[in-house]
């Protein structure tokens, strides 16, 4: 009877132990911090800080070593900008572990794209090159690469000629063509209540819609101020 006792006695000390050993690696699995943890923490923080209402934004961190030990931390992590900067190209997330027992922090570069729709060339265009409707379609594009003004309505382009080479899969931008083009032929346009008038001029300098440009009517040699008003076309409001 005595060996008995003894016997569930020391099954009962095993089931125990084994029990407590369970108990501590099921909490120490939920306390892991991985590396894939704390880059996703850093990129879930910097979208939550950007408005995206004027394009799609892009949001990677720098991806941590995956074969990293993996860290230990009872809290929620604490995720925050590492000082004070503005959220352009690039930023650095500070993810930060402040437990009774666990006080670590780590530094995670995160790379930001700013993404718009915008026209670009479909095919590689020449100097010179006048645009027609296959020439540009509609892809997004990072801001960061454009420089100028940029079109999303192809229609309102048609016709304009290039002044200089625009690569494949380059944006448009305003500086890439004229509508109007110096020393060519332009159709001046002068309005007067209903009635309307036209005379032939030479434009005097580059120009893309609605900018204001000076002409010379080739009738009268003289110098008049007009607007761009379409491709060859210069309006003068009187």
């Amino acid at each position: 009877m005595k060996k008995l006792i003894f016997l569930v006695f020391i099954v009962s000390i095993h089931y125990s132990v084994h029990v407590r050993a369970q108990d501590t690696t099921v909490n120490d699995a939920h306390n892991l911090v991985s590396a894939q943890d704390i880059t996703e923490a850093a990129e879930q923080y910097i979208r939550g800080q950007l408005n995206e209402n004027n394009g799609r934004i892009e949001v990677a961190a720098h991806r941590l070593d995956p074969r990293a030990p993996e860290r230990h931390c009872e809290q929620p992590l604490t995720v925050e900008l590492a000082n004070n900067q503005n959220l352009d190209r690039q930023a650095t997330v500070q993810v930060a572990c402040a437990d009774n027992i666990n006080n670590w922090r780590m530094y995670v570069p995160v790379r930001i794209a700013r993404l718009q729709q915008v026209l670009v060339a479909t095919r590689t265009l020449s100097n010179g090159h006048v645009i027609s409707a296959n020439d540009f379609e509609m892809r997004e594009v990072d801001t960061q690469q454009l420089r100028g003004s940029t079109y999303t309505d192809l229609s309102t382009i048609i016709g304009a000629r290039l002044k200089r080479r625009v690569q494949a899969s380059e944006a448009l931008q305003a500086r890439d063509m004229c509508f109007v083009c110096r020393g060519e032929q332009v159709t001046i346009i002068s309005a007067i209540g209903n009635l309307r008038i036209e005379a032939t001029g030479r434009a005097q300098q580059d120009a893309v819609l609605g900018e204001t440009i000076s002409v010379i009517n080739t009738r009268s040699e003289r110098r008049i101020q007009g607007r761009v008003s379409g491709t060859g076309q210069v309006t003068i409001n009187q």
